[in-house]
Order: C-alpha cells, then sequence, then structure tokens
C-alpha cells in the first residue's frame, strides 16, 4: 500500500515539474531580428526564392526548434524546417511558388522546448501580378496541299505545365479545339502537323499553355500559299450594244487576269486580299464567238476558263425588233386611252341632253301655268270671242275664175 502511495507522489511531482518547464517565459525583442525584404513584385506562376538572416539569443532558444513561415495567420504555415544545432546567426531561403495574381503578407517565427515562440515583427508584403511570360509559336512557310509542323515552346516555371492545347479559328469566326498536338520533352514543346487548304489561309491558330493558377496564350495567322482559282462568279452578258465580262480569280500570291484573242477593249481591274477582279468592255457587234476565255496565274500555277455569252444570240435580233416590241407594248395602252376617251364623251352628251330635255319640260309646265293663271284672270268667258261686224249684201269677192257670193247675216 505504501508503495502504491509513493509511486502517486513521485508522478505528481513530475508533472508540476513538466508543467513548470512549459511556462512561457518573457522575451526581449532586441535579442530577436531579421534581415529581409519586405516588399517584393513577382509574376502568378513563377518561383521566386528570398534569401533572409536572423539572429537570436542562444542562451533561451534550445535545440531543436523549428524555423516557421507563415501566409496572413501565425497559424497558416507554408514552410516548417527543423534546425538540431544552435547558432548565433542562421541563413535561409523563403521560397514561393505559383501564387495567383493579388497581394499577400508572409512573417516568419521560431518555436522551441515546451511551447516557447517567437514571432518576429517584420513582414514580407508580395505583390502577384499577371503573368507575362507567353509560348513561343514558330510557322514555317506553307502551302496548299504540303504537310507543315507548326511548334508551340512554354517554358517551365515554377509549376509545370498542365497542358498545352491547340485553337483553330477560321476567317468566318469558327473556333475549334485542337488536342492531338504532340508534346516534345526534349525541345519542350508542342508539335503541331497539318496539311493546309487555301480555305486555311487567314486562318488564327492559338497555342494556350496551363499553369494552374494561370493560363497564357499567343496566336499566330496561317499565310498559306495557293495557286489561283477562277470563281463561278464569272459571267459574260451583252448589255445593250456592248458586252461586258467579269473575271474573279483567288490566289495567293495574287493572280493578275488577262484576256487573250481580244484586241479592242477597256479593262477596269481591283484588288483585295487575294481577290482580282477584272472587267472587260467591248461592242457586241465586234465579237461573235459565243465564250470569252479569262486566265489568272501567279507563281504556284495558272487557271483559265471560257465563260459563255449569256443569251447572247437570242438577244441580238431582239436589238432589231426593239421598235416593234415597243409599238406592241404601248398598243394596248393606247387602245385604252382611247375607248376611255369615248366614254367621257358619251357621257358628257348624256349630261347635256339630260339637262336640256330637263329645261323644255320646266318651260312646258310654266306656260301650262302661265295660261291657266291667265284663264282664270278673265272676267267673262264670252269676252273670248270678237263680234263680226254685218256687210252689204250683195257684195262680192272676185278671185280669179271664182264668183261667191257673200252670205247675209
Amino acid at each position: 500500500m505504501t508503495l502504491i502511495y509513493s509511486v502517486i507522489l513521485c508522478l505528481f511531482f513530475k508533472a508540476r515539474i513538466c508543467q513548470l518547464q512549459c511556462v512561457k517565459e518573457t522575451l526581449d525583442d532586441t535579442e530577436f531580428s531579421i534581415n529581409v525584404t519586405t516588399h517584393i513584385e513577382v509574376e502568378a506562376a513563377d518561383c521566386n526564392w528570398i534569401p533572409y538572416e536572423f539572429t537570436f539569443p542562444t542562451n533561451k532558444v534550445t535545440a531543436p526548434y523549428r524555423k516557421i513561415w507563415f501566409k496572413g495567420d501565425p497559424q497558416n504555415t507554408i514552410s516548417a524546417e527543423v534546425v538540431d544545432t544552435v547558432e548565433s546567426e542562421t541563413k535561409g531561403t523563403l521560397t514561393i511558388r505559383d501564387q495567383p495574381q493579388g497581394e499577400y503578407e508572409y512573417g516568419f517565427k521560431l518555436e522551441w522546448g515546451c511551447n516557447q515562440t517567437y514571432i518576429f515583427p517584420k513582414k514580407v508584403q508580395i505583390s502577384v501580378s499577371a503573368l507575362t511570360e507567353t509560348p513561343d509559336v514558330k510557322v514555317p512557310p506553307m502551302t496548299e496541299g504540303q504537310r507543315a509542323t507548326l511548334q508551340c515552346t512554354a517554358r517551365p516555371l515554377c509549376s509545370d505545365r498542365d497542358n498545352i492545347s491547340w485553337n483553330l479559328t477560321n476567317a468566318g469566326g469558327r473556333s475549334l479545339l485542337v488536342n492531338d498536338g504532340i508534346f516534345n520533352s526534349l525541345l519542350g514543346a508542342s508539335i503541331l502537323v497539318v496539311t493546309p487548304t487555301a480555305d486555311d489561309h487567314n486562318t488564327n491558330i492559338t497555342c494556350v499553355v496551363n499553369y494552374g493558377h494561370s493560363v497564357v496564350e499567343t496566336t499566330v495567322t496561317l499565310d498559306v500559299k495557293f495557286s489561283p482559282k477562277i470563281l463561278n462568279s464569272s459571267q459574260c452578258m451583252v448589255e445593250g450594244k456592248l458586252l461586258v465580262c467579269v473575271c474573279i480569280s483567288r490566289g495567293n500570291p495574287l493572280a493578275p487576269i488577262t484576256w487573250p484573242s481580244l484586241t479592242d477593249f477597256s479593262v477596269t481591274s481591283s484588288s483585295s486580299i487575294q481577290t482580282v477582279n477584272s472587267i472587260i468592255t467591248m461592242s457586241a457587234a465586234d465579237y461573235h464567238d459565243t465564250s470569252v476565255k479569262c486566265i489568272s496565274s501567279n507563281e504556284l500555277g495558272r487557271a483559265q476558263v471560257e465563260i459563255p455569252l449569256q443569251n447572247y444570240t437570242e438577244n441580238r435580233p431582239n436589238y432589231e425588233l426593239d421598235s416593234n416590241h415597243s409599238s406592241n407594248a404601248v398598243l394596248p395602252w393606247i387602245i385604252a386611252g382611247m375607248s376611255l376617251s369615248l366614254n367621257l364623251i358619251l357621257l358628257t352628251s348624256l349630261i347635256i341632253c339630260i339637262k336640256r330635255c330637263r329645261g323644255k319640260s320646266q318651260q312646258r309646265e310654266l306656260g301650262e301655268e302661265m295660261n291657266i293663271y291667265a284663264s282664270l284672270n278673265q272676267p267673262d268667258v264670252g269676252q273670248e270671242y270678237s263680234v263680226i261686224s254685218p256687210r252689204t249684201r250683195g257684195v262680192s269677192r272676185k278671185g280669179p275664175g271664182v264668183a261667191r257670193d257673200t252670205p247675209e247675216i
């Protein structure tokens, strides 16, 4: 029983001794110092090594002790190193890896013994800007139908490249992601093999490099050489008494246009990007073939086409019949005009006749009214007849071969 009490008492005193050893002692700041750059500007995704030196009192810091760098909060440890020997001056290097763009604060502290810590008051401010390191894209001279190798070189930074991809955007704005580039570790580059066509000319191709927190890219425009091609929009047609032909060619380099077998004509030419537009004008009466030849050529080849004259044989007689055609077109309008004039005349005559008839009717009615009015105003009906005076009996009127006695009344 006594032995048991003795063991318990011993353990109690040991615990008390340990507790006394873990009590934090007061430290003097003047005995601790650190020499380090307090403000640093770096780029994202790049590695940065920050050297530093610090001193501490060797009579208070015991080995082993820990050198600790933290970001922001002292509990947010980013690196820690255990040192087994105590020296009055110690050197070291702080490594910053692949930080996103922003502002950061780092601090330094020492830990030793039983719960002993000293945090240095000096802090390191680090400003991380956007990564300006861009990949290098090499594009060889390109010709339609010939294989070409594109190379994108991206320098490995603090964090290695996650991946390299290719993005193609054609002249129409359509984007296509290409992931079949082959990475060559010896060159440190991604290799893309293509066989370009004329449609690939002026295509934008972009090499995209992903570093984790940062993505950088480089874009180049493909310059594809190709022989000329005469477009289907080329045409010849008769306009009045003129023959007008248009020939449009596309090629890189520009492919000039010629008109063989033609002597007396005027020509107008223009060019835009890889397209040449040539227009000739001549008298239709001086040309009797059914097509016109157009030739376009550059250093890579030559193209020619026979451009048919649209409705040339049908249009020539029409020029001679233009007057008849115009007369036939005008005749219905003349007939319509005459019909309209006749209708107007008949309508005018009808209106005049109606007015006249109405006038006569009104006059007749007015006469009758006047007669009735006059009759009503007579005082006696007998006064309407005159009195015949008596003549002498025996008096006669003689006329040639006639003798008549006037009767007595």
